[in-house]
C-alpha cells in the first residue's frame, strides 16, 4: 500500500526540482480530487509528475529471424531471435514472454512452433518443402516496464505495474504496457509471385514491393496496418542493417516520426535489414494503477544480398 510517507517525500522533491508554474497547477490539481483515497491520491500525483518528465528509451525490442532467407526445396534453417537493444542478436527470451511463434507457408497455412520452457534465443529447425515464401511470425504476451526513482535518487527498472511498485517511487519516469509483433520473410526456390507481404497481424510492416528482388540502391515503401487497416494516427519507425553498429540502439536510420501509415526505407547498404515501428498512446485513467502508456511495436527482419566478393575457390 502507498503510504503516507510516499506523499512526503513527492512533496520534497517537487519542492527542490519542479519550477513555479508546475507547483501552481499541480496545486490546482490536487483540490480538485480532494475527496479521492490516499492511494488514488499518492497514484495521479505520480502520474502528474510522469506527464512533466521528457520520454525515454524503454523496453527490449523482439525480432524474429531465419539462419538462411533463400533456401532450396527440403532445406531446413533455424529460426531464431534478437530479443533487446543490440543487432543482430542480444538478450535470451524468456518462454512466458512469447505467446506464439508460427511458420506461415505458401499456401497460407499455419504451424505452430512447440516451444521449449526456457530462456533462450528459441531457435527451431524449419523444414521449408514446397516452393513459395514462407513468413515466420511471433507475437509477445503484453508486459509493463517501467523506469522509477526512489527516495534517495537512484534509478530502477521494473517489469511490474505501478500498483506493484508500493510506496518505492517517488517518481515514475516511464511506464509502459507493451505488445509487439514481428515477422520474417523466407523463399523456398522462387519467391511466390505476386509477392504478398501482410499475413494479418495486429499491427504489421507490409512491404509494397517484392523484398526478394531488391538489391543495394533500391528503395522500398512501408505501409502499417492496425487491426487490418491502413494506420492512420502518428509512430515512429527506425531500421538498421546488420554490421553497421556494435553499439545499443545505434541504427543506420534513427528514429523518425511519421503520420498517415507510410514510409519509405533506402536500401543504401546490402546485408541484413532491421525495421521497426512503434506507437505510442496515454492510457485510459482506468489504468493509471497500472501503466501510463501504451506502446505497440511491430517488426520485420529480410535480407537484401549482395554479389560475391570473392571467386570461388577451386577444391584442392
Amino acid at each position: 500500500m502507498v503510504g503516507k510517507n510516499l506523499w512526503s517525500r513527492m512533496i520534497h522533491s517537487w519542492l527542490k526540482s519542479a519550477d513555479l508554474q508546475s507547483l501552481i497547477g499541480f496545486f490546482f490539481f490536487t483540490k480538485s480530487i480532494g475527496t479521492a483515497s490516499l492511494r488514488q491520491f499518492v497514484v495521479l500525483g505520480l502520474v502528474f509528475s510522469f506527464f512533466l518528465q521528457p520520454a525515454v528509451a524503454a523496453a527490449h525490442s523482439l525480432f524474429i529471424q531465419s539462419g538462411r532467407y533463400q533456401v532450396s526445396k527440403g532445406q531446413q534453417t533455424p529460426l531464431f531471435f534478437c530479443f533487446g537493444h543490440h543487432v543482430p542478436v542480444a538478450d535470451a527470451v524468456r518462454r512466458e514472454k512469447l505467446a506464439f511463434v508460427r511458420v506461415i507457408d505458401p499456401a497460407g497455412k499455419v504451424n505452430e512452433i512447440a516451444l521449449r520452457d526456457e530462456k533462450s534465443l528459441h531457435s527451431y529447425v524449419v523444414s521449408y518443402k514446397e516452393s513459395g515464401i514462407y513468413t515466420l511470425v511471433a507475437e509477445t504476451v503484453p508486459g509493463y516496464y517501467t523506469i522509477y526513482i526512489d527516495d534517495k535518487g537512484r534509478e530502477h527498472h521494473s517489469l511490474k505495474p505501478l500498483y506493484a511498485l508500493g510506496d518505492k517511487a517517488t517518481k515514475i519516469v516511464t511506464s509502459l504496457r507493451s505488445s509487439q509483433w514481428t515477422k520474417s520473410y523466407v523463399a523456398c526456390d522462387r519467391p511466390s509471385m505476386p509477392f504478398s507481404g501482410e499475413v494479418g497481424l495486429p499491427l504489421e510492416l507490409i512491404p509494397q514491393q517484392n523484398i526478394f528482388s531488391l538489391k543495394e540502391g533500391d528503395s522500398v515503401v512501408f505501409t502499417v496496418k492496425n487491426e487490418g487497416e491502413l494506420y492512420q494516427g502518428q509512430g515512429f519507425w527506425d531500421a538498421t542493417y546488420m554490421g553497421f553498429s556494435t553499439e545499443s540502439e545505434d541504427m543506420y536510420f534513427p528514429r523518425t516520426e511519421v503520420s498517415g501509415g507510410q514510409f519509405i526505407l533506402p536500401i543504401e547498404h546490402p546485408g541484413r535489414w532491421f525495421v521497426r515501428f512503434f506507437t505510442k498512446t496515454k492510457a485510459p485513467e482506468n489504468k493509471h494503477e497500472m501503466y501510463l502508456e501504451e506502446k505497440r511495436t511491430t517488426t520485420l527482419v529480410f535480407e537484401v544480398r549482395n554479389s560475391r566478393r570473392r571467386p570461388r575457390r577451386s577444391a584442392p
